[in-house]
């Protein structure tokens, strides 16, 4: 489990961030590392989003096709949730189909928080249904809330080198990252800019 877990990269600072960035570049080439459910359940327990044990009561309910269905549910919340990150980066308005696609992954829970807007900003009220809860991805809506409700937008960011697709939240001191990572993106982009210094004064 460890081992397959070294792919994950928890670089967002948000575990909402952090599901938008299970979609990252590899070698030049897009890669999506919830190949499959159980892919997308050691992601979960590794991000801290669901426990071990609450993945195990996840499987034992559900069968293969089921988890199928919740492996593409996921993938398509997760793509309406990169086109709203990049909104948000963008200064862009947030429409309410971003908080219907948030409210129809929390709705799929027995009791549900849904997201409603307060002036300016977000807040969640609960509801309750009797429906069972068998579907993982609740825990996702509620990261995906958290996001709108709890973080200043200015300080979700897109790394800044342009071939690389990762957000994430800049907690540093004075707001001043701009990389996924110094590891990843943050060395490589500074050595290129030193080449480029260099070959420029070697030109003059």
């Amino acid at each position: 489990m460890g081992q397959e877990a070294l792919k994950f990269l928890f670089v967002g600072n948000h575990p909402c961030l952090d599901f938008i960035n299970t979609q990252m570049m590899v070698n030049g080439k897009p890669t999506d590392v919830l190949e499959s459910s159980d892919g997308l359940f050691l992601w979960l327990v590794h991000a801290g989003v669901l426990t071990k044990s609450q993945v195990d009561v996840a499987r034992a309910a559900l069968n293969h096709r089921e988890m199928s269905v919740v492996l593409g549910q996921a993938k398509t919340f997760r793509t309406t949730m990169r086109d709203l990150a990049e909104r948000i980066v963008a200064g862009k308005s947030i429409p309410d189909v971003f908080i219907t696609a948030i409210n129809q992954i929390l709705a799929q829970g027995p009791g549900y928080p849904q997201l409603i807007r307060k002036g300016k900003g977000f807040e969640e009220r609960f509801h309750s249904a009797a429906i069972p809860a068998q579907n993982v991805l609740v825990s996702l809506g509620e990261a995906a809330s958290d996001l709108l409700r709890r973080t200043d937008f200015t300080l979700i960011k897109k790394c800044g080198n342009h071939g690389c697709i990762l957000y994430f939240y800049d907690t540093s001191k004075n707001h001043t990252r701009n990389w996924c990572s110094m590891q990843i993106c943050g060395n490589r982009m500074k050595v290129a800019a030193h080449y480029r210094r260099k070959r420029n004064l070697s030109g003059a």
